[in-house]
């Protein structure tokens, strides 16, 4: 069988034996290059599932951070509103009004 892979490449020529060459050394290096891409893209996309992971915890923080936010704002206009009442409860009992008055004499 080598002789007769031999036998053929000598009928070829040398310009047969040198593209052969060349293709193989192309080959090797592009097998080579696609094998190191693949691994690059490969740790590109692991980065991006940590990065997304993160993304979702954050927006987990924010979401509850609103959450308590409104609330207490909540709470805080409700107790506004009760101070308000009182407040002009008070105001009412007294006889009080909010106009002024002007001294007699």
């Amino acid at each position: 069988m080598e002789a007769a892979l031999l036998k053929a490449l000598a009928n070829a020529g040398v310009g047969a034996v040198m593209a052969l060459v060349m293709l193989v050394g192309l080959y090797r290096i592009a097998h080579r290059l696609g094998v190191e891409f693949i691994r690059a893209q490969q740790a590109q996309a692991e980065a991006l599932a940590r990065q997304a992971q993160s993304m979702e915890g954050l927006r987990e923080s924010v979401q509850s951070m609103l959450l308590r936010d409104n609330s207490e704002h909540r709470e805080m206009l409700v107790l506004l509103k009760y101070i308000a009442q009182k407040g002009l409860c008070a105001k009412t009992s007294e006889g009080g009004t909010d106009e002024k008055k002007e001294p007699a004499g």
